[in-house]
């Protein structure tokens, strides 16, 4: 299986987009929906699963629910559910050989090579999104995919009305603008304006709808820099501290999350 790497940029535009699921409510229904068809796909076994498996799936779904993905560590997720990473590793190789998710890695930065994990998760609404982004090619992944949306969670969406949009996340562009990109930019907007013609709403021209999108671009580009640099002032500040408590002699004390997920 070919491995794809997400890399720096591509990761923060994921962590930065805004969240499919916002409020409370909406992230416990799209978890559900999530953790219902990994079980609907497991089936029997599922009674068979420990406690701390089934709360496993339980958390990534949770994790999930916003963006689509998550990245939680094997480490991790075992401690906190009491299980081995052995398990970890084979009920997630399951939910690829299942096609409910699939694997790509964040580069790593010292070796070039594969960092931590990143898990799609197939059926959420943000996938079609990440596939883009990413440019991934589904034949890659040698899974038997069958999507499903899942529906909107605050219902805005008339029934029967297209669940996927016409339109995907635009990639990156590093380089000048060719006559295909243009078209395809052209095409994006226009499928975009379609879109909010058909929800009902007032916008109905191009010129219209172009002045909203810059404006939110915009606004999306201050936040993404602003939640980077937040970020590397937290790893620096993280550094230092580690660094003086080595020097020291402290040994710092990760303490255990008392939240209890099933509740969500």
């Amino acid at each position: 299986m070919k491995t794809v790497f997400v890399e720096t940029s591509q990761f923060n535009q994921m962590i930065s987009y805004k969240p499919y699921a916002a409020t409370r409510t909406e992230k416990k229904k799209v978890k559900y929906s999530l953790l219902e068809r990994i079980k609907d796909k497991i089936g029997d076994r599922w009674s068979l699963f420990k406690e701390g498996t089934r709360q496993t799936f339980d958390m990534i779904c949770f994790f999930g629910a916003e963006l689509g993905f998550f990245y939680a560590g094997d480490d991790y997720l075992a401690a906190r559910h009491k299980i081995s990473t052995k398990t970890i590793r084979n009920r997630f190789k399951e939910l690829e050989e299942l096609g409910q998710v699939i694997k790509v890695y964040r580069r790593a930065k010292r070796s070039n090579g594969r960092g931590k994990p990143i898990y799609l998760f197939v059926n959420h609404e943000y996938f079609n999104y990440w596939v883009d982004l990413l440019g991934l090619n589904l034949n890659d992944f040698h899974t038997d995919f069958q999507t499903e949306n899942i529906e909107i969670p605050s219902g805005s969406k008339e029934e029967g009305q297209k669940k996927v949009p016409t339109y995907s996340l635009p990639k990156k562009q590093e380089s000048n603008i060719n006559n295909s990109d243009t078209n395809k930019i052209v095409q994006y907007v226009v499928n975009r304006v379609k879109d909010t013609i058909d929800k009902g709403t007032t916008v109905k021209y191009l010129s219209s709808y172009i002045n909203k999108i810059v404006s939110s671009l915009e606004k999306q580009a201050i936040y993404a820099e602003n939640h980077r640099l937040n970020a590397k002032k937290k790893q620096l500040q993280e550094e230092l501290s580690t660094n003086a408590m080595n020097l020291l002699g402290i040994q710092k004390r990760k303490p255990v999350p008392l939240y209890n997920w099933l509740e969500q």
